[in-house]
């Protein structure tokens, strides 16, 4: 009985052992295992593409740039209505954020940049291409944060993670506390660029979140949206037969000036809807469904406000 209960004795003080092990392991790394791991934040959309904080400078023909600007980018395939979203900034290691809202109705096609304008400065040697809007943002040439968030309301601490509303977000410079990975990693900031430098993101603009690497410090080449960018419009219509019975699944494609293209199938009842397009474009419109004929079975349109009562009428 009694080497029982050393042996018993013995596997206790073992398993305490491990506990108190784990615990102080815990404590020295900040890893604890009933915290949620760290989501990713790569955005597969819409992107921070560019930044630029030297038009603060203190001396004439300091900086590059008349104004700070961020500059996003479509780098995906579709429309993107980032009417209601925000750039916010927050010093390398502030907690206070700033933000510059984008209007509502602002739809971003694929590829499209996005300029927004901050602080201006007198010292610069160039004004910017026409922004898209402007905000009052002073930022810094070397080292900061700056978050794209899918709203307006105003991001707290440091590093402000997890946050489901945060689209993308870089940290730029050696001692920014945060940067796209979402945790403080200094050692993957963007590079620090300069009054005559911006970061930008590489190559076609790929997110890993590894700010690092996804960007360089060169010459800054800011650019506006390659087309103007509207209020959106929603434009609905029915597939029909000759005596004006609706038409379902019915393949209904719609293309736009630039060769992007969006398909929908109708209703049960013919019905069809195409949401978030740009106004002031010209679209082409047409339709498919087998044992139908159409005429026409394409057609253009131009749109600059809702539509909805566009229709396709098979041949009786």
């Amino acid at each position: 009985m009694k080497s029982i209960l050393l042996t018993f004795f013995a596997l206790a003080v073992i398993s305490l052992a491990g506990i108190f092990t784990a615990q102080a392991q815990e404590k020295r790394t900040g890893y604890n295992k009933s915290q949620p791991e760290q989501a990713s934040f790569v955005s597969t959309t819409v992107v921070i593409n560019e930044v630029y904080g030297g038009a603060g400078c203190g001396t004439a023909g300091c900086s590059t740039y008349q104004n700070d600007f961020i500059e996003l980018r479509n780098i995906g395939t579709t429309l993107v209505n980032i009417g209601g979203w925000s750039v916010q900034y927050a010093a390398a290691t502030g907690t206070a954020w700033q933000i510059t809202a984008i209007p509502a109705g602002t739809v971003l096609r694929p590829g499209d940049r996005y300029l927004i304008a901050e602080s201006f400065g007198a010292n610069g040697v160039n004004p910017l291409p026409t922004p898209n809007v402007t905000g009052t943002i002073a930022m810094s040439a070397t080292a900061a944060k700056i978050a794209l968030v899918n709203n307006s309301t105003a991001l707290t601490g440091a590093c402000p993670f997890p946050n489901a509303s945060i689209i993308d977000f870089v940290g730029y410079g050696t001692t920014a506390a945060c940067n796209g990975s979402g945790v403080n990693n200094t050692a993957t900031n963007a590079p620090a660029p300069s009054t005559t430098t911006s970061d930008q993101r590489n190559g076609a603009g790929a997110d890993t979140d590894v700010d690092s690497t996804d960007f360089a410090a060169l010459a800054p080449t800011p650019q506006a949206a390659l087309l103007p960018t509207a209020a959106s419009a929603t434009l609905q219509g029915r597939v029909i037969t000759s005596d004006g019975s609706g038409i379902s699944k019915a393949n209904v494609v719609l293309i736009d000036s630039a060769g992007v293209s969006r398909t929908v199938l109708t209703s049960s009842f013919g019905y069809f809807t195409f949401e978030e397009l740009p106004t002031g474009q010209t679209y082409t419109i047409s339709v498919q469904k087998k044992l139908y004929q159409f005429n026409p079975a394409t057609r253009a349109i131009t749109l600059n406000e809702d539509l909805t009562d566009f229709e396709f009428r098979a041949e009786p």
